[in-house]
């Protein structure tokens, strides 16, 4: 009997063990259970936000793909325009190119008359000054001109008439002194302005049409040499003859 009570004692205390070994494990398996549950929500959530977001990319890359082709074609569009614009501004070039070669072409046949006439062409300061055979200078006050200058004149003339083409701008300068009282002039400027006359008078008097010949009077304003040496005042008396080439052709250039 003692044995039995034994036994029933041994048995009921291993089912008792057995019962708090059951319910250990039975929260441990849930408590994992739970961790699982939550990192696997975690998980749909994050992949949810990451389907998402490649949706938004899918559809701004489709909107960028879209500008970009846009503007593709409006370079395009831009692109056909300029090449118009180059195309036509190679066309002017080319009308423009012709026109300099024929200015060209008459310049340099301005230089050959007035060679082949003995006159001497000298270019300074970008205009062509004719050098006559005897130099157009003059007394103090005085306009008129000598036999030689004469005979010079009827030379230009002879060049001018043989290439009515030509034309010719005729200045008169002055040095710096004053107008005495009593001349025949108000000042330098008339006085100057009488210079280039007496030489475009001379010259429509030999046969040179006055459509060739234009005058202007500097008076004291564009000296050649030093006024205040004796040998400067003479060297600035004097009537310039200068080369007035039709600027039209240029000036058309100019307006393409």
């Amino acid at each position: 009997m003692r044995l039995v009570l034994n036994l029933l004692v041994v048995v009921l205390a291993l089912g008792s063990m057995q019962s708090c070994v059951s319910k250990k494990k039975f929260d441990e398996l849930l408590a994992s259970k739970e961790a699982a549950d939550k990192a696997l929500a975690e998980t749909q959530t994050k992949v949810a936000n990451l389907e998402k977001e490649n949706t938004d990319l899918k559809t701004q890359l489709e909107a960028e793909k879209t500008r970009l082709n846009g503007e593709i074609a409006n370079l395009r569009k831009d692109l056909d325009a300029t090449k118009g614009q180059i195309s036509a501004v190679q066309q002017k070039l080319d009308m423009s190119q012709a026109e300099l070669t024929k200015v060209k072409n008459e310049v340099n046949g301005i230089f050959s008359a007035y060679k082949s006439s003995g006159l001497t062409a000298e270019e300074r300061d970008g205009r062509l000054y004719l050098m006559t055979s005897a130099p157009m200078d003059y007394k103090t006050g005085s306009y008129a001109l000598s036999k030689a200058q004469r005979e010079a004149v009827a030379q230009l003339a002879t060049t001018l008439k043989s290439n009515p083409k030509l034309k010719i701008l005729v200045e008169g300068h002055t040095d710096s002194d004053k107008v005495r009282g009593g001349a025949a002039y108000q000042d330098n400027w008339e006085l100057s302005s009488k210079r280039s006359l007496a030489i475009c008078r001379e010259l429509i008097k030999n046969g040179v049409s006055p459509a060739q010949v234009a005058t202007v009077g500097r008076g004291e304003t564009m000296p050649k040499a030093d006024n205040s040496t004796k040998e400067g005042k003479a060297a600035n008396r004097r009537s310039d003859v200068v080369a007035d080439p039709d600027m039209a052709p240029l000036l058309q250039i100019t307006k393409q």
